[in-house]
């Protein structure tokens, strides 16, 4: 068992060293509440861990399938294979024509987007990009093309696609689009071009015209994509109507639907605000700057997807229903920073959430570590600085029932010109007797 350096974990420490290496964790995550808070968005006043650890057993215990250290969860085994390579991001590639785009969401968040404004007034040549993606030796495995509205550029769209099929034809193509201008003519293209799956985002605050006219148009696609599922974010407030529209989902016997976690995209504070809506508390499992531009987690609405992967279940839907939370999102950016890297003995690369991990002990209990691994030709580093000793995580079990704290350290590989860095981003408590192989 390990557990995160809280308040209430410092409470059980006395070493003064790492009270103090602790207490520049603490400071350097306060400073990024504060941060987010300056968006305009307050983080919900209680953390809500426990309860969420409480709703995961229950999941379990009901059958439900996880995913990606508890990061992803099934009603069922119906899961996109894009959605199973997102995990690691290897052999994926997203693009888009244009972020140009005829609705205007108050959640959208591709303002976040690297050169947005340029975007949304120019395109990119995307054949060109894929061409040369593939020339450079890249293999792909799934590849897709998202916006903005990608549909507003159907000619540009309808040519990538057929040049995926051309270049790659066993790469597994998928398109995003909002659906309401989806006609038979481009559904013709999208068949004959071999694109392998669509998904469609419905907006909850939209007429219910406007919902029913989408979802015409997705009754209509699985005449022509071999998979079709529908990928949007669950909002608090609209359980009773994502409940009717997960069985209006099944009456149309979809592939399945992506529910994701809502986020707030770090502007348009207003709009959240007038709805009452608060961040998750916390804000990440690891503070870390992630590539991912979908902004925070809003608070309650994972709770909300996770009654909905239950009332599936309940209901016996064949549609397959899948909770991608925002931390799901993540774990491709961890992976690709530190899957190929060798940083020495006393580095761990976890195949649970793709840190890598080490182990420290500070302060006094830095002798008697160091002659058990002395004894056993377990190599070690002295910190000075901070006055801890840094080791292997498989050298835990060689400790014994000694009475020591460990710090066990999470790090991502940075690269800096042609440096490559190492930074420390999380660390938790455990001792040898609390800790399993299985916790890292």
């Amino acid at each position: 068992m390990i557990r995160n350096v809280n308040e209430s974990t410092i409470l059980r420490i006395k070493n003064r060293s790492l009270l103090d290496y602790s207490q520049i964790h603490f400071s350097l995550k306060n400073e990024t509440v504060k941060a987010i808070e300056s968006f305009g968005l307050p983080l919900e006043k209680n953390d809500i861990e426990d309860s969420r650890q409480m709703k995961l057993a229950q999941l379990k215990a009901s059958g439900a399938i996880f995913r990606n250290n508890n990061k992803s969860i099934l009603s069922n085994s119906r899961i996109s294979s894009a959605c199973e390579a997102c995990q690691t991001g290897t052999g994926s590639f997203t693009t888009f024509v244009s972020l140009k785009c005829h609705r205007d969401c108050y959640f959208c968040f591709n303002k976040n987007q690297d050169d947005y404004s340029f975007y949304v007034s120019n395109h990119k040549d995307i054949n060109k990009e894929l061409t040369e993606l593939l020339a450079s030796g890249v293999t792909l495995k799934h590849l897709a093309i998202t916006g903005g509205e990608p549909l507003l550029h159907k000619e540009e769209t309808l040519r990538f696609i057929q040049l995926a099929n051309k270049l790659t034809p066993d790469t597994y193509t998928r398109l995003y689009t909002a659906g309401d201008l989806l006609d038979v003519e481009t559904l013709n293209g999208l068949k004959d071009y071999g694109l392998d799956e669509i998904r469609f985002s419905i907006k909850m605050e939209d007429s219910p015209q406007k919902i029913k006219h989408v979802l015409s148009k997705i009754a209509l696609s699985k005449d022509y994509v071999p998979n079709v599922l529908v990928e949007m974010p669950v909002i608090p407030g609209t359980m009773d109507r994502m409940k009717e529209l997960l069985l209006e989902l099944e009456e149309l016997d979809i592939f399945g639907i992506n529910l994701l976690e809502f986020c707030f995209p770090l502007e348009n504070a207003k709009a959240f605000q007038e709805r009452e809506l608060e961040l998750k508390n916390p804000p990440y499992e690891v503070f870390y700057n992630y590539w991912y531009a979908g902004g925070l987690a809003v608070a309650n609405s994972e709770q909300m997807c996770m009654e909905l992967v239950e009332f599936a279940m309940e209901k016996n839907l064949k549609l397959g229903v899948h909770y991608c939370s925002l931390e799901n999102k993540f774990t491709g950016q961890i992976y690709q920073q530190n899957h190929d890297h060798k940083l020495g003995e006393t580095y761990l690369f976890s195949e649970k959430d793709y840190f890598l991990k080490t182990a420290k002990v500070f302060g006094k209990d830095q002798k008697k570590i160091r002659e058990i691994l002395e004894q056993n030709q377990i190599p070690f580093v002295i910190n000075s600085e901070y006055d801890y000793l840094q080791f292997s995580i498989n050298a835990i079990e060689k400790l014994g029932k000694n009475n020591v704290d460990i710090i066990i350290s999470s790090n991502v590989v940075e690269s800096e010109g042609n440096d490559q860095l190492i930074r420390e981003v999380n660390i938790q408590w455990t001792t040898p007797l609390l800790f399993e192989k299985q916790d890292v």
